[in-house]
């Protein structure tokens, strides 16, 4: 099994975005605000996209720089393109990866 790559790709399919568990969070918004005004720019380089600056794909990243994450809410992974495409409810840790890391293999 290969490792979910960090791409613009994968960003935009990544549902964590519109997640319940981020809907109230400050950082996430800010975040938000940030890739919108890069995207803005045309800059869309790696690095100025980089996993502490997007609100999302932590399959492949791991555990959110945001702390104001709302757990409770319920997680939409496996609504995910994503999530369906590597198949993720086959592993273990398969949910709230922005909580418990990226997946493993």
């Amino acid at each position: 099994m290969q490792q979910i790559e960090f791409s613009m790709e994968n960003i935009k399919r990544c549902l964590c975005s519109v997640c319940d568990v981020q809907k109230r969070s400050e950082c996430v918004k800010d975040r938000q605000k940030l890739m919108l005004l890069i995207k803005n720019q045309d800059l869309d380089s790696p690095m100025m996209m980089g996993p502490d600056k997007v609100p999302g794909l932590y399959c492949s990243t791991g555990k959110a720089v945001c702390q104001d994450l709302d757990t409770h809410e319920i997680c939409k992974c496996d609504e995910c393109p994503v999530w369906m495409e590597f198949s993720l409810d086959k592993f273990e840790n398969n949910r709230y990866f922005c909580e418990n890391g990226k997946f493993k293999p």
